[in-house]
């Protein structure tokens, strides 16, 4: 199985022919197939160029590095077909030579939480999370009554992300209630949304497009700043057809007072 985004190595060996030609079938594809660069194009029996064509090695093995970043691959499963000739699987008879792979194809996501939960000012905290689908980090966005921040945080291999506030972040932290939202980069690897100034932008077209304003006079708070970075996000999803479009999770909690008199009496009997 493979996430959106990633990078895959179909490999194999023929012995009947000097090309190998690939095709993939699956989820609102041709019932034909498709070739991997353009799989919602139909393959044609006969029409080399419509099949994703590979040269095969002297020692008769072949390889293709399918690169999953740009194409509109809905989720699912998926059917990879080598031939040695460019013939459609309509065509198949008893003298056409293929292999075949299946290959789960899946929807990268993200998952996030915060402990210890009620959290008090001042108090070290830590931001835990998954992110399947191999991105290099998430970004963790922190938005309160006059309080923002944004942290980019490294995924490692095993898909996990921590992040340790520490006092003298916390201790920013007014009391009250604040959101965190989770950003997963998805299969671009590249972050919708990000912050420049007193805004939160986006580009499109090569172009910074200021979206709310988060920091001074007129900037949107709390509840307010998390609504409109979901709506962002969300309308993101619906206008742009790629897949590589960022999805989110999100994790409100709440920062208390810390109780000065009783930690003094818990270090005096100490």
């Amino acid at each position: 199985s493979y996430y959106m985004g990633e990078r895959v190595v179909f490999s194999g060996m023929n012995t009947g022919s000097d090309s190998t030609y690939l095709f993939i079938t699956g989820p609102n594809l041709p019932d034909n197939g498709g070739s991997l660069a353009s799989p919602d194009q139909d393959t044609v029996s006969g029409n080399p160029g419509s099949f994703t064509m590979v040269k095969t090695k002297p020692d008769k093995t072949w390889e293709y590095t399918w690169y999953t970043s740009d194409l509109r691959l809905d989720a699912g499963s998926y059917t990879v077909y080598a031939v040695t000739k460019p013939e459609t699987k309509d065509q198949f008879n008893d003298l056409t030579t293929y292999g075949t792979v299946s290959i789960i194809y899946k929807r990268p996501f993200l998952m996030t939480s915060i402990s210890p939960k009620p959290l008090l000012k001042g108090q070290t905290f830590t931001v835990n999370g998954i992110a399947e689908g191999d991105p290099a980090a998430v970004q963790l966005w922190i938005l309160g009554k006059r309080f923002f921040s944004l942290i980019t945080v490294p995924v490692d291999k095993e898909a996990l992300n921590s992040f340790t506030v520490d006092a003298e972040f916390s201790n920013k932290l007014a009391p009250g209630d604040y959101y965190l939202i989770a950003e997963h980069s998805m299969a671009d690897n590249r972050f919708d949304f990000t912050f420049n100034g007193e805004y939160v932008t986006e580009m499109e077209d090569n172009t910074t497009i200021n979206i709310f304003k988060v920091r001074g006079p007129g900037s949107l708070q709390g509840k307010d700043a998390a609504e409109a970075l979901v709506f962002a996000l969300n309308e993101n999803e619906h206008r742009n057809e790629k897949m590589a479009l960022d999805t989110y999770a999100i994790v409100p909690f709440s920062v208390g007072e810390t109780d000065v008199r009783s930690e003094e009496r818990r270090v005096g009997k100490e």
